[in-house]
């Protein structure tokens, strides 16, 4: 009990002794000079009387009567002389001084709550040749360390009061105390453990609730559900169907990703596969060792790889659709495809006459139009003014595509077609009634 009584009234008392200690060890030394200020220090020393009263079951009175309270009085009133001296000269004379506050740390001990007095005195040594500054300093250092013995001589007299009435009350209110916490152990414990499991159970639901996964609930105990409010198992209900849902989509992305993937590959192997056959197929074009079976090979219909090669295309190679090319966008392709130009312009009286050109033949022809027989220039100028003549006058759809495929043909070709393509094109824009 000596030792409770005691070390709680140093507690108190010693608080703002070690807040101003600390103040000034942290270079704010103004802040730690106010905290010694005699109003404080006895509010310190009277909340640990209280304290310690308290603790005893007794007034504070009769612990008063324990202590020189006569000393401390006489204590307060010098403080009261030398803290707003102290405090005075601080704000008067340290703003002119630099350096001042290295090393004060070095009084205190690792560990240790700061010694104020030992602090105030490094200070004022510090600044020993000035004395109208170091002097307060050095006078209330003092007044503080007789304030520390004081409450020091305190705390023993309150330790050794051990055979008298405080400790006396002190083991009564104790037995009264024990009583007491054992009459209701059981009850207390009882009621504690369910509540401590209840509490647990559902803080170990609501952490799960807050977690980011929504699946995190699966790993909530069938036990700790139970233990859980009403709302939290609605809401763990919830998430349960969230999961739920959330597993499906992801079972459905994974199955759709697996088939896209699966996909990607074939595809690839089929590019890859093409690229192979269509570099050999040029290969064996140019050397002239293919066969007819290699149009099936290239993506074209019939003997039109045999036709390229002998520069005999017909009206059906160029249109209306395409042209078709050979092994188009795969390795080897721009031989064939080169090949196929080569083709049209060679046989270009197998189909200038007759053709129906596809969207793709003006394209194709385009580098080489200088290269067309003028005659079949000509031929083809007339094609698309009598084509586009023809399907203005009829109206049929039919015709009309046939005249405006002609009519790009010579655009691209750079042959003029007189009024008639124009004619048609400005039909064409028309809005339809």
């Amino acid at each position: 009990m000596e030792v409770k009584l005691g070390g709680t009234f140093l507690t108190c008392a010693m608080g703002p002794l070690h807040h101003a200690g600390t103040s000034i060890q942290a270079s704010r030394v103004p802040e730690g000079l106010r905290e010694l200020a005699p109003e404080g220090l006895l509010g310190g020393f009277q909340r640990g009387v209280d304290q310690a009263a308290k603790l005893a079951g007794v007034r504070r009175e009769d612990v008063e009567r324990l202590l020189p309270m006569g000393e401390v009085r006489e204590a307060v009133e010098r403080l009261a002389e030398s803290q707003p001296e102290a405090l005075i000269a601080w704000d008067v004379y340290a703003g002119r001084i630099g350096g001042l506050l290295q090393g004060v740390a070095e009084v205190t001990d690792h560990g240790h709550a700061p010694d104020a007095s030992l602090c105030l005195e490094r200070l004022a040594n510090k600044v020993r040749r000035d004395p109208p500054f170091s002097e307060p300093l050095q006078a209330l250092a003092e007044d503080i360390a007789y304030w520390q013995k004081m409450i020091g001589r305190c705390r023993k007299l309150l330790d050794e009061s051990g055979g008298g009435a405080l400790a006396r009350a002190y083991r009564r209110r104790q037995i009264r105390k024990l009583a007491t916490i054992v009459a209701s152990a059981l009850v207390i414990v009882a009621a504690l453990s369910v509540i401590v499991r209840v509490r647990t159970a559902r803080a170990r639901v609501d952490a799960l609730l807050e977690r980011a996964e929504v699946c995190a609930v699966r790993d909530i105990a069938p036990e700790d559900v139970e233990r859980a409010t009403s709302e939290q198992q609605r809401r763990v209900a919830a998430r349960l169907e969230e999961c739920a849902a959330a597993q499906a989509r992801e079972a459905a992305e994974r199955e759709e990703r697996l088939r896209a993937e699966e996909k990607a590959r074939e595809e690839e192997r089929r590019r890859a596969e093409r690229d192979e056959r269509c570099a050999a197929l040029a290969v064996r074009f140019k050397a002239g060792a293919f066969s007819d079976d290699d149009g099936a090979l290239a993506g074209v219909r019939g003997d039109l790889i045999r036709r390229i090669a002998q520069r005999r295309l017909t009206a059906a190679d160029v249109g209306p659709t395409g042209p078709a090319l050979p092994c188009e966008g795969a390795r080897g392709g721009d031989e064939l495809r080169a090949a196929f130009v080569d083709a049209l312009v060679a046989s270009a009286w197998t189909w200038v006459p007759s053709a129906d050109p596809g969207p793709r033949l003006g394209e194709l022809l385009s580098a080489r139009r200088a290269e067309l027989p003028e005659r079949a220039r000509t031929m083809l100028s007339g094609r698309a003014v009598y084509e586009s003549k023809r399907a203005i006058v009829s109206g049929d759809p039919a015709a009309l595509g046939r005249a405006s495929r002609l009519c790009a043909l010579t655009a691209a070709l750079e042959i003029p077609s007189g009024s008639a393509c124009a004619a048609l094109a400005r039909l064409a824009a028309k809005p339809s009634p």
